[in-house]
């Protein structure tokens, strides 16, 4: 058996007690995709680890690669930033959670810079939101999660109706079928919508990347039901998740409203 070593980007998506002294580690890595990896010591006292080995924490792992083994076995892991402040606020950490959550669902078992870049983008984002305290709004930071499952190849198109090809017009509702992650305007689902003019909008805006808007003050302009997108994202998720599995994380996120 062939072992080497390997330096890599990596950030931790799950971390659990193995022994007295021992914990495993769920990363997702640049250079090698997701895995799973042994670290040794990390709960003594004086352990080399210290306390960074946490979820969300974004570093250089050094890996001794076990060929043809599903654990390997963590050297060294020096952090670049811990993201300690996700935990200060339910939504932040929940969100995050997601995050990572769904990518050790459904990370492919190779190397994917881009999730990999996705994913670190969404934690940093998400830590900057929780400091100004930008994450009141109704929906606030799904667009992250959107933005992953996108990279997974399991993003909406609401481009153009799926039926017609036709253009979406501004006020209309749309009827949103989660299988294909298209959706149709009123003329071609009868009417049938399941997305109000409001919701169609904000989903729009939270896949393009741009944050959740701020419920206006004075009641200019409709917003979503509350939860409404959480839901929504939860259901999506399940359906393109293995046998209709269900993110923990994005569950809870539909009490939070």
């Amino acid at each position: 058996m062939q072992v080497g070593l390997t330096r890599t980007r990596a950030i931790v998506l799950h971390s659990y007690r193995y022994s007295e002294t021992s914990k495993i580690l769920k990363l997702m890595t640049a250079e090698m995709g997701p895995c799973t990896a042994m670290a040794k010591g990390a709960l003594r006292p004086r352990s080399r680890f210290g306390s960074v080995l946490e979820p969300f924490t974004e570093g250089e792992a050094l890996l001794f690669v076990k060929e043809g083994r599903e654990m390997h076995t963590l050297s060294s892991f020096e952090p670049n930033v811990t993201r300690l402040g996700l935990a200060r606020g339910s939504r932040s950490f929940v969100v995050a959670a997601a995050l990572c959550e769904l990518v050790m669902r459904r990370a492919p078992e190779q190397r994917d810079e881009h999730l990999f870049d996705a994913l670190g983008r969404g934690l940093e984002a998400l830590r900057g939101a929780e400091e100004r305290d930008e994450l009141k709004s109704p929906a606030a930071g799904l667009e992250h999660v959107w933005s992953v499952l996108s990279v997974l190849g399991f993003g909406p198109d609401l481009r153009v109706c799926g039926s017609c090809g036709g253009s979406f017009r501004a006020g209309e509702g749309v009827r949103l079928d989660l299988a294909s992650g298209r959706a149709s305007c009123p003329t071609c689902c009868s009417g049938r919508t399941n997305l109000s003019p409001a919701a169609f909008s904000e989903l729009t805006r939270l896949l393009s990347g741009l944050p959740a808007r701020t419920p206006a003050a004075d009641g200019t302009h409709d917003e979503p039901k509350s939860g409404q997108h959480e839901r929504l994202l939860a259901a999506f998720a399940r359906r393109h998740l293995p046998e209709g599995e269900r993110l923990n994380s994005l569950e809870f996120l539909t009490s939070l409203n």
